[in-house]
C-alpha cells in the first residue's frame, strides 16, 4: 500500500523527515517496505501561461508559442498538438535540469529550431518524472496555479510503501495509517469536516427503493441519489492524488468514490441511476448458475452462495467485490446512484477465492470492515461529488441495518500487562496509552481497565490484543531488555529419537535423500500392491478427506511407489531415497503404531563419464547400504534369507534377520505392480522396523586387537543347484572351527558343461591364529575338516 506524505499532513501536523517517519510507523507495525520521492527529477521548472501560439514557417508539426512566467516572455519551440492560449503548463527555462529515461541530468539551452529561437522547453507529465500521461503533448495545470510557482515544490511528495499484514485492516486507509501515526507521536488527528448542501425538491426514499432479502450477508446497506452531475476527467489534485496511490484515473464520479476508499477505508460504488431497473435495488443471492458481467467485461457463473446486488431484471454488482459492466458510470451518465455497504466478511472471501477476484474492496471486506464508517464514506463522497460536478444531492440516504453495532467491551489487567512485556508500567501511562489509541476505558482502582474498542479495531478481541497495543504504543525499543537466565533441561532425549537420528545421518551419509509421505493411503493402492503385512489390520478413518485418504498405513512402500510414480511421471526416473515414519495398525483391539524405515532406489546408481559406465540400480546396491546401516548402528550377527512375498519378485527378495529375529524384508518390486503403476524400470525397496533394531543394537563400541599374526586363505569351488544361495552354504559352514575368520563369495560360474540347473560357487576362506603363526599343514587340515563337515551337511 502506497501513501502520500502530502495527504497524511492532511490530517497531522507532522514536520518530520521522511526516514523519522517511516521509523515510527515500523515501530507501530506498520513496515515501510520502500520510500520514493516525487520531484526530484527537474530543477528551474515554473508555472507558466502561454499568450499566443503561431505556426512555424518552416516545420508543419512545429509551432511557436510566446509564454510567460510572470515576470518576463519567452518563445518557445513546441511539438506539442495542445499548445494553445490559455493554458497553463511547465516551462523549463533556460539553466533548467531535467533527467532523461537513462537517469542522467541534462540542462535547458537556448537554441534554435528551423531558424527560429527557443527559449526554453514546454514539458510534458512524462519528461518530468510525473508518470505517464493519458494525453499526448506538454502537461496542463488547473487554472488557479499562480505563474511563476516552481513546480518542484509544487509537485513534490513523499510516498511510503508500507506492507500490511491481515490483521492490520484498519490501517489500509490514509485516516487509518494517519491516526496510527498520531498515536505513536502524541499528535492530534484532524478529520475532514464534511459539508454539502441537499435539495429539498429531491428525497432519496422517493427515487429508489432498496429490498435487502439477505440480511446475514448484507449486514447494513445504505446509498444516495445525486442527480443532474457532469461526469468529466478529474482535476489534477484528484488525479495526482490516486496515481500516487497506483490507481489509474477514470472519471471525477468514479475517481471520488475510489479517493473515499483511499481516505477512510471504506468501499463505495457509483452506479448509473438510469440505468437502474424500476429504480429498485434488491440485494440478494445470486441464482445457480446466473451468469454476470463485470466492469473487466469477463462473464463470471454465480452460485447460490454469492451476495449479488441487483434491480428488478438483472444484477448489477458483485457485492464487494466489483461493478456490472451494465451499470456503470460513463461520459453520459447524468443521474448516479452512490452506495455505501457492510457485507459480511466470510461470504465476500468465499466468492473472491471462487471466482478468482480479488480487488481491493474484497481484501478490504474480508479484513474486517468498519460499519460505522458507511455513512460517513458515502456523505464523504457525496460532498466531493457536490464539488466537482455541482450535482443536486436528494435529501436523507436510505440506510438500512437489522442491529446497532455495539463496541467491544474488553478487560485488561495492569499485572498482565507489566508481567507479559517484563515491565513496570503506572496506572496513568496505560491510561494515556488507552487515550492514544482512541479507547475508551474505565479503572476499578485496583487493577483491572475495562475497555471500550471502536468497531474499526477488529483485531482486537481479547486481553492479550491490548496487551500488544500497549506494546506497540509504549515502543518495543523502551522495553529493557534482561539477559536470560541459562536453564538446562533436565529431562534426556528419548534415546529412540537419538537412534532415529543416527540411522539418518546413516542414510544420509549413504548418499540418499529423505523423503517424507502421507500417513494416510487409499484401498485402490493397497489392491494394486497386493500388499502382505504380516496380517496387519488395517485402521479406516472415520471422516475421510477423500477415498484415496481413508486408511493409515500399514507400510511404507505405497506412498514410497507413489512417488517414484509421481516422478517417473515428470521424466525424473532416478530415485534414491528413504524415509523413517510411523505405520498404524490394529491388533485385536488395540491399535498400534511403530516406527519404520523405508528404503526406494530406482533408475540409475551411476551415470556415464569418460572413467566409468552407466550403471541401473540393482538388488546388491540395496543390500550393500543396508549392511553399511547396521553396521554403524552396531547391529551384528545378520543375515539374509529367501522370503515370499507377493510384493517383490520371487526369487530377488530376502527377509533380514539378526540372529533369530526378523526385522525386515527388501528385494526388487514385483514387474506386475511396477506395470500398474506404469513405471518402466526396476524398482527396490526395504523395509525395516526401527524398534526391533534398537533392541538389538550393540549398547557399546567393542574395540579388538589388530591381529599380529597373519593370516592364511583356501578357496573352494562346489557345484551347487541354481536354488541353493551363498547364505544357505554359509550357514552349513561350522562355527566350531577355532581358526576359521571369514568366508567371502568370489565368483558363481554357470556353463553348458555343467548342465541346466546348476552352477559352480567359488569361496574363500580366512584362517587365522590369534596366538602364533599357522603352518600350511595346520591351514590344509583345518580346512579339510571343514569341507568335510560342509559337504556333509550339503
Amino acid at each position: 500500500m502506497k501513501i502520500s506524505l502530502n495527504w497524511l499532513r492532511e490530517y497531522i501536523s507532522i514536520d518530520l523527515p521522511p526516514l523519522e517517519i517511516a521509523k515510527a510507523l515500523t515501530s507501530a507495525g506498520l513496515e515501510v517496505e520502500k520510500i520514493e520521492t516525487l520531484g526530484e527529477g527537474f530543477e528551474g521548472v515554473v508555472v507558466a501561461e502561454v499568450l499566443t501560439v503561431e505556426k512555424h514557417p518552416e516545420a508543419d508539426k512545429l509551432c511557436v508559442a510566446q509564454v510567460t512566467d510572470g515576470q518576463e516572455t519567452y518563445q518557445v519551440v513546441c511539438g506539442a498538438s495542445n499548445c494553445r492560449p490559455g493554458i497553463k503548463t511547465a516551462l523549463a527555462r533556460v539553466g533548467a535540469s531535467l533527467t532523461d529515461d537513462s537517469g542522467k541530468r541534462f540542462k535547458i539551452k537556448k537554441s534554435k529550431l528551423r531558424g527560429i529561437e527557443s527559449s526554453g522547453m514546454l514539458c510534458g507529465a512524462d519528461e518530468l518524472g510525473l508518470g505517464d500521461q493519458e494525453h499526448e503533448g506538454i502537461i496542463e495545470l488547473e487554472d488557479h496555479l499562480p505563474v511563476g510557482t516552481d513546480l518542484a515544490i509544487l509537485m513534490s511528495d513523499t510516498l511510503f510503501e508500507i506492507g500490511l499484514t491481515p490483521n492490520l485492516g484498519h490501517c489500509s486507509s490514509v485516516i487509518g495509517v494517519a491516526r496510527e501515526l498520531a498515536a505513536v507521536l502524541e499528535l492530534p488527528l484532524v478529520l475532514p469536516e464534511i459539508s454539502f448542501s441537499e435539495d429539498p425538491s429531491l428525497h432519496t426514499a422517493e427515487l429508489i427503493k432498496v429490498a435487502v432479502q439477505d440480511k446475514e450477508k448484507c449486514l447494513r446497506y445504505a446509498c444516495r441519489v445525486i442527480r443532474d452531475v457532469k461526469v468529466s476527467p478529474s482535476p489534477d489534485w484528484l488525479k495526482k492524488r490516486l496515481k500516487a496511490s497506483g490507481i489509474r484515473s477514470i472519471n471525477n464520479i468514479v475517481d471520488i468514490t475510489n479517493y473515499v476508499f483511499l481516505e477512510c477505508g471504506q468501499p463505495l460504488h457509483a452506479f448509473d441511476y438510469d440505468k437502474i431497473s424500476e429504480h429498485t435495488i434488491v440485494v440478494r443471492t445470486a441464482k445457480e448458475g446466473e451468469i454476470f458481467t463485470t466492469l473487466d467485461e469477463k462473464n463470471r457463473l454465480l452460485s447460490a452462495e454469492d451476495l449479488l446486488i441487483a434491480d428488478k431484471e438483472k444484477g448489477i454488482a458483485l457485492a464487494g467485490i466489483m461493478g456490472g459492466s451494465n451499470s456503470e458510470v460513463t461520459l453520459s451518465t447524468q443521474h448516479i446512484l452512490l452506495e455505501a455497504a457492510y457485507f459480511e466478511r466470510k461470504s465476500i472471501r468465499k466468492t473472491s477465492k471462487r471466482l478468482g477476484l480479488q480487488t481491493d474492496s474484497s481484501k478490504r471486506f474480508e479484513r474486517g470492515a468498519d460499519p460505522h464508517a458507511v455513512l460517513w464514506a458515502l456523505n464523504r463522497a457525496a460532498m466531493l461529488i457536490q464539488q466537482l460536478t455541482l450535482g443536486k444531492v436528494a435529501q436523507e440516504p436510505l440506510d438500512i441495518k437489522e442491529q446497532v453495532f455495539a463496541e467491544k467491551l474488553v478487560s485488561c489487567r495492569l499485572s498482565k500487562i507489566n508481567g507479559l512485556l517484563g515491565t513496570h508500567l503506572v496506572v496513568s501511562e496505560v491510561e494515556a496509552i488507552f487515550k492514544r489509541l482512541g479507547f475508551i476505558y474505565t479503572w476499578d482502582g485496583q487493577d483491572n481497565f475495562c475497555v471500550t474498542v471502536p468497531t474499526y479495531r477488529v483485531d482486537v478481541l481479547s486481553e492479550v490484543d491490548l496487551i500488544e497495543e500497549v506494546a506497540r504504543i509504549y515502543g518495543y525499543d523502551n522495553i529493557s531488555r534482561s539477559q536470560p537466565m541459562y536453564k538446562n533441561a533436565t529431562i534426556p532425549h528419548a534415546p529412540l529419537f537419538l537412534f532415529e537420528r543416527a540411522i539418518k545421518e546413516r542414510l544420509i551419509g549413504e548418499g540418499l535423500q529423505e523423503f517424507i509421505t502421507c500417513d494416510l493411503i487409499g484401498a485402490s493402492i493397497l489392491d494394486t500392491l497386493n500388499l502382505q503385512t504380516n496380517a496387519l489390520e488395517t485402521i479406516k478413518v472415520l471422516n475421510p478427506i477423500s477415498v484415496e485418504q481413508s486408511t493409515l498405513r500399514t507400510s511404507l512402500l505405497p506412498g514410497l511407489l507413489q512417488l517414484v510414480k509421481y516422478n517417473a511421471a515428470h521424466q525424473n526416473h532416478d530415485i534414491a531415497g528413504f524415509e523413517i515414519g510411523r505405520i498404524h495398525y490394529k491388533e485385536g483391539e488395540q491399535y498400534k503404531d511403530q516406527s519404520v524405515i523405508g528404503i526406494v532406489l530406482a533408475g540409475k546408481a551411476s551415470s556415464q563419464t569418460w572413467a566409468t559406465k552407466e550403471r541401473e540400480f540393482d538388488f546388491y546396491d540395496l543390500k550393500g547400504m543396508i549392511e553399511n546401516m547396521l553396521k554403524e548402528l552396531r547391529v551384528f550377527n545378520v543375515s539374509f534369507k529367501p522370503n515370499d512375498l507377493k510384493t517383490f519378485h520371487s526369487g530377488r527378495q530376502v527377509a533380514i534377520f539378526v540372529d533369530s529375529l526378523e526385522i525386515g524384508s527388501m528385494g526388487e518390486i514385483h514387474p506386475s505392480i511396477c506395470r500398474r503403476l506404469d513405471v518402466q524400470q526396476r524398482i527396490y525397496f526395504a523395509e525395516l522396523n526401527v524398534y526391533d533394531l534398537f533392541s538389538v543394537r550393540q549398547e557399546d563400541y567393542v574395540i579388538k586387537d589388530i591381529p599380529i599374526y597373519p593370516g592364511s586363505q583356501r578357496d573352494w569351488t562346489v557345484t551347487v543347484k541354481e536354488e541353493i544361495s551363498f547364505q544357505h552354504i554359509l550357514d552349513l559352514v561350522p562355527i566350531s572351527s577355532k581358526l576359521l575368520k571369514s568366508v567371502k563369495l568370489l565368483d558363481i560360474y554357470r556353463s553348458e558343461k555343467l548342465g541346466a540347473g546348476l552352477k559352480n560357487m567359488t569361496f574363500r576362506f580366512l584362517y587365522r591364529d590369534d596366538q602364533k603363526t599357522l603352518s600350511q599343514e595346520e591351514v590344509d587340515n583345518e580346512h579339510a575338516c571343514v569341507l568335510q563337515e560342509t559337504i556333509i551337511k550339503l
